[in-house]
């Protein structure tokens, strides 16, 4: 894995950022101690499932109060599809 100091990586971010994309690791380093890790973005496919919590139980939590049902996996899909 390699390195680079926080000043450099803030000068040439978009570079690597784009290298990390490729496929490398880099340990962000601020006075020669490591503080963070760039490593390429491994997001799984996005899982819609219906909700596991009737309406019901949900309308009895103090301070929330529903205004009307409406499918929540349906909107999120729908979002989904638009990005």
């Amino acid at each position: 894995m390699k390195t680079v100091n926080v000043a450099t990586l803030k000068e040439k971010l978009s570079e690597y950022l784009h290298r990390v994309e490729q496929g490398e690791e880099w340990v962000v380093v601020s006075h020669r101690r490591p503080v963070a890790r760039l490593v390429p973005e491994q997001s799984a496919p996005l899982i819609i499932r219906r909700g596991s919590v009737s309406a019901g139980a949900i309308s009895a939590l103090k301070g929330v109060k529903p205004i009307k049902p409406f499918p929540v996996d349906a909107v999120l899909a729908q979002d989904r599809g638009r990005r």
